[in-house]
């Protein structure tokens, strides 16, 4: 058996967009179809539909894609749980694949539990077509590794750092609220400061309908 590397890139690494062969997992139909006929406005290879996280691996063991988008909320298994699914280490090579969630529901736990998950991107509805492929070509450039958790699956290198990083700047803000804002800070001096703070690591606040929190910009390959 061959012995699987402890990090990697995700396999649509260095593609071009016209090379991808996309797995859209959501329990919409109208949502189906709006992201398959987006996905092929920008001469994606394939798009295959699917209804539920059950169906979509079943097919994905048989006939691995390159690249996942799934919604968050889904029944009976959500996209987070699809997203674990996929992670481990002994569902090689689809633990490899990059995944974005969609959600109407971007709440910053919700964005911070599936980044930490091992997710590229959160995606917030409704979707806009420039956006959408911002992001994947922002994937597609993505080069920053794949490495084994302590569960047994993949995570993203670093995120979970950045993440924690940008949660004890929320925790200070949330203390310098509590002191400022009875006697000098005004609601929209504090959203300012927040935003600088959010800012920091990880860039200006993202546009056309994506979640605030993104990793870092990826750095060419040496």
């Amino acid at each position: 058996m061959t012995r699987l590397a402890r990090m990697t890139r995700h396999y649509a690494y260095g593609l071009d967009i016209g090379d991808l062969d996309v797995v859209v997992v959501d329990d919409s139909k109208p949502m189906q179809a709006i992201l398959r006929s987006t996905l092929l406005s920008f001469r994606v290879r394939r798009v295959r539909t699917f209804d539920t996280a059950e169906a979509a691996l079943e097919m994905m063991r048989l006939d691995p894609p390159n690249f996942v988008i799934t919604d968050w909320r889904m029944k009976p298994t959500s996209g987070l749980a699809l997203l674990r699914t996929l992670r481990q280490r002994k569902m090689a090579p689809l633990c490899f694949l990059p995944v974005v969630v969609c959600t109407a529901h971007g709440t910053r736990t919700l964005i911070d539990r599936v980044l930490r998950d091992g997710a590229q991107h959160v995606v917030a509805k409704p979707l806009s077509p420039s956006g959408l492929y911002d992001r994947l070509m922002w994937t597609l450039r993505d080069g920053r590794q794949l490495v084994m958790g302590d569960d047994g699956r993949y995570v993203i290198e670093g995120v979970a750092g950045t993440l924690d990083e940008k949660a004890r700047k929320w925790q200070q803000i949330g203390i310098e609220r509590e002191i400022v804002a009875p006697k000098s800070g005004t609601r929209r001096d504090l959203a300012a400061t927040a935003q600088k703070a959010s800012a920091g690591e990880t860039g200006p606040t993202p546009r056309n309908g994506f979640a605030t929190v993104r990793p870092k910009r990826p750095q060419p390959a040496a």
